[in-house]
């Protein structure tokens, strides 16, 4: 047998044997938030506080920990909750990449705020089917796909930035399904994209995902070299996709834009007349200020009565 047929095996085994259960998850949780964090919550007993066995808590176990609170993300929240029911389990894989790109911090605040718009712009350069839909009226909550191998639903769960840089530092949450190979995963996986503007046509950008492989076997399919170069390279590829499309609407390549039936609609014809100010410096943006503009818009002012004598109404005495 072939090697990498054996390794398809083993992942198939692997995948499908005893998975991770809702008490394993408590536990995870409990212990975690307790011993990382000095947390206790409420629901959790003494017993689920306990720590997990084979799990050492050391700096690199419980350093995501530290950085959520740091960021400001409240353990005693139902979100944070979920988050550490994962991070709080023994086996966890990391992905990371950086690099720069040639995209102004406010043109890639703008791409981050308008997901479905940002998807359009890059399948008009590259060729692509990526599709990003909102879920929530606050636009926390999304579905994407990249039209191929990779779906997802995901929450930003903060998008402040400690302090420095608002819009910059953000943490997301999620459930997805791809294909890698011949494998096809479904987990949950959390998210830091953290971005620095580097200079006044560049910003600097780390990505760091955690995964959670159900056992020890997948933990270790996981960690191979071929599997996380592929992973990698998927994530260097969406990262490079994005930046060829800023970079080439920002140095004036519109054929691509002219062409594109999605970017003759509404809403992101007005969306692409806005980017294009932004890319030429004539307006800032930050994440969040779409929402904040649309909610603008929606707040109707009441119309003030005025008339040339003010209007007294009062109750009729009664007869005597």
């Amino acid at each position: 047998m072939k090697r990498t047929t054996a390794i398809v095996l083993l992942f198939f085994f692997a995948a499908t044997s005893a998975s991770v259960t809702p008490q394993d998850e408590k536990n995870a949780m409990c212990s975690s938030e307790k011993i990382c964090l000095g947390v206790d919550i409420p629901e959790c007993s003494e017993e689920e506080k306990k720590p997990l066995e084979d799990v050492t808590y050391d700096g690199d176990f419980c350093g995501p920990f530290y950085e959520l609170r740091m960021r400001g993300l409240n353990p005693h929240t139902e979100i944070a909750k979920e988050m550490f029911k994962h991070l709080g389990q023994r086996y966890r894989v990391i992905y990371e990449q950086g690099g720069i790109l040639p995209v102004n911090g406010d043109m890639m605040s703008y791409l981050f705020d308008h997901l479905p718009f940002t998807t359009k712009l890059v399948n008009a350069y590259q060729g692509t089917a990526y599709d990003i839909h909102y879920k929530s009226a606050d636009h926390r909550s999304f579905a994407g796909t990249n039209g191929e191998n990779l779906y997802g639903d995901f929450y930003w769960v903060l998008q402040d930035s400690a302090g420095m840089y608002k819009g910059f530092r953000n943490v997301f949450f999620g459930d997805g399904k791809c294909k890698i190979l011949k494998w096809y995963l479904h987990g949950i996986a959390i998210a830091f994209v953290d971005m620095t503007p580097f200079d006044a046509k560049h910003t600097q950008y780390k990505f760091k995902a955690f995964v959670f492989p159900a056992n020890s076997m997948l933990n270790t399919i996981m960690q191979l070299s071929i599997f996380r170069n592929v992973v990698i390279n998927k994530i260097q590829g969406i990262i490079i996709n994005i930046s060829v499309a800023a970079d080439g609407y920002d140095e004036g390549d519109h054929k691509p834009v002219e062409n594109s039936a999605d970017l003759k609609k509404q809403p992101y014809r007005e969306q692409l007349d806005e980017f294009t100010k932004v890319s030429a410096g004539k307006i800032p943006w930050t994440v969040g200020d779409d929402v904040d503009k649309r909610n603008e818009k929606k707040r109707v002012k009441r119309p003030t009565l005025t008339t040339e004598r003010p209007l007294i109404f009062k109750q009729q005495e009664k007869e005597k």
